[in-house]
């Protein structure tokens, strides 16, 4: 098969989409924005100097971005015969990189973030907080290599780390805090409303990942179906995996209502209606026209509505900043 001469522009496009650059911003704008709205308020108001350095943070930030990228890529590599029929127009490797350019890429990338992570667990004092990053990048490898077509399993795995884009950031500032003992003491009691916050958003991120990914499965069936992925609609129909998503949905919902139950009595009031009208509603929505859907693109705008669903649930952190 002859394979079309990309201009610069659609290689910079292809390139955006090997990445997946969108999710690259967003996992950066999550975490700057859970260390501006809730860490440095609500922990290090009283001691700015406390906190762990700009370029620290942002060095964590980076090593997410590395691995995340490198998790894309080797999806990307494990997907090349799905891809071809699923979105044949969107397939990035063979285009503007070899296989064997995508396992090179794909190590380097792991490499440098796994050094950074070590570096990272040297500055707050544990080791143990460096053995995590090698254990993510192996966790995406398995994933794409295997995972991603066991039934279930591959959609819980990359929900847990979508969780873990949340959670990295409190890990880092919790070890970061121990080194100062003084100070870890002062701030116990506030350290443990903040963990409630960041386990509070880790749930929502699993969760809609959660649900997401079936979406996504739906979306992919004519493809994953004839290369033996044993998705959730592959193995059990789309009705089914409706029926799936759907109970999910409404777990969230329930979730997040009894959240904001306790903002209402809390007298957050502008918390509790941003997540009615950017959050509710269109969850709701989502809950309505999944049971409409019937064409590969039905499923893709459900896919993209769950992720606008996730951004304004983050985005709900510069509310709390204003409100409190």
């Amino acid at each position: 098969m002859q394979v079309k001469t990309l201009t610069g522009a659609e290689k910079l496009k292809a390139a955006a989409r090997l990445i997946r650059l969108p999710n690259l911003l967003i996992i950066i704008l999550i975490q700057y924005l859970l260390r501006y709205c809730i860490l440095v308020p609500f922990i290090y108001s009283g001691s700015p100097f406390a906190i762990s350095t700009f370029t620290d943070f942002s060095l964590l930030v980076l090593v997410t971005v590395l691995i995340a990228t490198g998790g894309y890529v080797i999806n990307d590599y494990f997907d090349i015969k799905i891809d071809l029929i699923n979105r044949p127009d969107k397939l990035a490797v063979n285009r503007i990189i070899s296989p064997r350019g995508t396992i090179k890429l794909h190590m380097i990338l792991n490499t440098i973030a796994i050094l950074i992570g070590f570096y990272l667990a040297y500055r707050v004092r544990s080791f143990s907080f460096g053995i995590i990053f090698p254990f993510i990048s192996g966790l995406l490898w398995i994933y794409s290599a295997k995972y991603k077509r066991v039934l279930i399993w591959g959609n819980i795995i990359v929900a847990v780390l979508s969780a873990f884009v949340i959670l990295i950031v409190w890990l880092f500032e919790f070890f970061w805090s121990r080194t100062n003992p003084d100070f870890f003491v002062t701030i116990i009691p506030d350290l443990q409303w903040v963990t409630r916050v960041f386990l509070a958003y880790s749930l929502f991120a699993f969760l809609v990942s959660f649900f997401r990914e079936i979406i996504k499965d739906m979306e992919d069936w004519g493809g994953d179906e004839p290369n033996d992925c044993r998705t959730l609609p592959v193995v059990t129909g789309l009705r089914f995996s409706k029926f799936v998503v759907a109970a999910l949905i409404i777990f969230t919902i329930v979730l997040l209502g009894y959240g904001q139950i306790l903002l209402f009595r809390m007298e957050l009031k502008l918390l509790f209606w941003y997540f009615s009208i950017a959050v509710q509603l269109p969850a709701l929505y989502l809950f309505i026209a999944l049971f409409k859907a019937r064409e590969k693109t039905d499923y893709h705008l459900l896919s993209l509505l769950s992720k606008l669903i996730m951004i304004a649930g983050i985005l709900s952190l510069e509310v709390i900043l204003i409100t409190t």
